[in-house]
């Protein structure tokens, strides 16, 4: 079996860490595309916590939106995808809601990416409505921290304003992968 030629790129983080607007803008910089949140959206769907079931869905619908952006002519020319979360986040909720995980569940937070960036949550939470509370983004970020380093993950870990961010995430990967131009040129 061929490896896929298409890099992913998981940004990970607590709520209101800055994960939408760094895959936005990292996809933008890229001349790639990035796959939302699904589970965002189907929380905004419904309105009320997602049962074990559901989260299991929304990990699938995770992945099978990574896949179908995968394919695209786009994403094949950057040779990177931008992914707005990944099955990981989805394991927490369902750990953090409901105490335990289906194993499948379990095993799709287990994907591998080809760099995980973190955000940390350093700059004050905004409430949108959709989202816990401070103290939950702590306890998310910790839980993270802890999953990616018994995953063997170091992921990049990104700091300060958006354009920082951004900025960090670009250098890395003009250093790590130097092989193969990441940035696209600017007119």
């Amino acid at each position: 079996m061929q490896a896929d030629p298409v890099r992913r790129m998981a940004i990970l983080g607590g709520e209101s860490s800055g994960k939408t607007t760094l895959a936005r803008s990292v996809a933008a910089q890229m001349g790639t595309a990035w796959v939302p949140e699904y589970g965002r959206q189907r929380w905004e769907e419904l309105r009320e916590t997602l049962s074990a079931r559901d989260l299991l869905q929304v990990a699938r619908q995770q992945v099978e939106w990574e896949d179908q952006h995968a394919a695209s002519a786009q994403v094949r020319a950057s040779g990177w995808l931008i992914c707005d979360t990944t099955p990981l986040t989805t394991l927490q909720y369902c750990l953090f809601d409901h105490g335990e995980a289906p194993a499948e569940l379990q095993a799709l937070a287990r994907r591998h990416y080809a760099l995980t960036v973190l955000c940390l949550p350093d700059f004050n939470f905004v409430q949108d409505g959709c989202r816990r509370d401070d103290h939950f983004r702590t306890q998310q970020h910790g839980w993270t921290v802890a999953r990616l380093a018994e995953m063997g993950v170091t992921p990049l870990v990104v700091s300060g304003t958006a354009q920082a961010r951004l900025a960090q995430v670009l250098a890395h990967l003009q250093g790590a992968f130097a092989q193969r131009p990441v940035v696209r040129a600017t007119p």
